[in-house]
């Protein structure tokens, strides 16, 4: 019965462990560091004033292109 109990459980894991998560944000701002050399865009800002006060020299606010607004 415990092997069972025990296969069962490790059988779940593994399942979960495939399947992708369901939960995606996505925030209206992106901050990109690096600039000139390509850079990295990092969109976790929900206002303007909130990613520029994040960002350091040059880099840059903009607006997330992959957001689309609250989902009603």
């Amino acid at each position: 019965m415990k092997i069972f109990a025990m296969a069962a459980v490790i059988g779940a894991t593994l399942v979960s462990g495939i399947l992708p998560s369901s939960a995606s944000v996505e925030y209206p701002w992106c901050v990109i560091t690096g600039g000139r050399d390509g850079g990295v865009m990092s969109c976790g800002f929900v206002s303007y004033a909130q990613c520029m006060q994040t960002r350091i020299g040059t880099d840059m606010c903009v607006i997330n292109p992959r957001y689309h607004g609250p989902r009603r």
